[in-house]
């Protein structure tokens, strides 16, 4: 899971370095024979694992573990979040920690937002990397929250028995759905020009819908209102979810001459993100001195090598760097300049109103997102 870059130096993109548009991370499994991402990406960590570990247990032969590269024939592939194959070791202290929820006490929390609040204060170009965890304000379920967490919205979707889900499709939830606290603290940072960037990793849309304009967002892996052209790749945002069977809407282009075929931007799992998106999102976090993880685990990659880059670019630098709100440990934790424990949509608003306070945010600032 973890960015593999140099010691010393200057640090390229990953991208940039192995002269590709999308970034690739390590991952003992791939490319394997059985991954169906061989020969197309390099390596990265993503559901071929799952398959290049199952052929090998179907061959009669025991995978090496993601964690300590041992063979252990009782070992597993986790299905749920990573698609790596575990020793028995490495997958029972992997399975107990990865769903435990760390909360801050008071006290501790609330420093740690004054220093979050500094370091914003000293930053010249912020940028947010976002997760399902900024969604669930906003009634939205995420898909790793263990059986007894916290959270208002229950349990993530990937951890619950098929049973035992919502009825309906969860693009259903995030159609319907409205901006939440944190998608409100976050356009209010960028109203004052403290915020330069999102990248998000969610399809909710729901950035746009709270007044983040499109070209200070890098929707990574699309949004359920947007359609693109596959003639000359024009975006068209709707008011209705455009995610269907096959990606073709049905509709085509408005532009003047072109009328091409439009294609719903929405992106599965195991498909190419955008190159246009993902160069854009790039050339954001060479420019940050500071990112926000907000709400994600920061485990499906590609996109997860950016928040880990930023932190490595910056290491050593109290005040800049990554910084990571969530409930969960993440792969990134020990790389980042501060983590705090707790809800995203606190953590934000008590950040805001100590900007206020210091005077770095404005209590001009349009308030039309309260």
């Amino acid at each position: 899971w973890l960015l593999r870059l140099p010691s010393s130096g200057p640090v390229a993109p990953p991208h940039q370095a192995r002269g590709m548009a999308r970034v690739t991370s390590s991952c003992p499994q791939c490319c394997g024979e059985g991954c169906r991402y061989h020969g197309r990406h390099g390596s990265r960590s993503c559901r071929g694992c799952e398959d290049a570990a199952r052929l090998q247990i179907s061959l009669g032969r025991i995978p090496r573990c993601a964690g300590c590269g041992k063979r252990d024939a009782k070992g597993r592939v986790d299905e749920v979040q990573s698609r790596n194959f575990y020793c028995t070791a490495c997958w029972a202290k992997y399975d107990g920690d990865r769903l435990v929820e760390h909360f801050d006490e008071p006290d501790v929390l609330e420093q740690k937002c004054a220093a979050l609040a500094k370091m914003i204060s000293s930053a010249r170009h912020i940028i947010a990397f976002t997760g399902a965890g900024v969604s669930t304000g906003a009634g939205i379920a995420d898909f790793r929250s263990g059986l007894n967490t916290k959270l208002p919205t229950g349990p993530g979707m990937w951890e619950l028995p098929k049973a035992d889900r919502q009825a309906g499709n969860i693009l259903e939830q995030c159609a319907q759905a409205k901006p939440g606290r944190a998608h409100k603290s976050l356009v209010r940072l960028w109203k004052a020009g403290l915020l330069k960037h999102i990248i998000t990793q969610n399809v909710d849309g729901l950035h746009r819908k709270s007044g983040i304009p499109a070209n200070a967002l890098s929707e990574l892996h699309g949004n359920i209102f947007v359609e693109r052209c596959t003639k000359c790749d024009d975006e068209f945002e709707r008011d209705f979810n455009v995610i269907c069977s096959g990606g073709l809407t049905g509709r085509h282009c408005d532009r003047a001459r072109c009328g091409g075929a439009l294609r719903h931007s929405g992106v599965g799992f195991g498909q190419d993100l955008s190159e246009k998106i993902t160069d854009k999102a790039w050339k954001e976090c060479e420019r940050a001195d500071l990112c926000l993880a907000l709400g994600s685990s920061i485990t499906v990659t590609p996109a997860s090598d950016m928040p880990a880059y930023v932190a490595e670019r910056h290491r050593g630098k109290p005040d800049k760097g990554l910084v990571i709100a969530n409930l969960q440990s993440t792969p990134c934790d020990g790389q980042a300049a501060l983590r705090l424990n707790g809800m995203v949509d606190d953590i934000l608003e008590r950040v805001e109103a100590i900007l206020r306070e210091k005077g770095v945010l404005s209590a001009d600032v349009d308030l039309l997102s309260t």
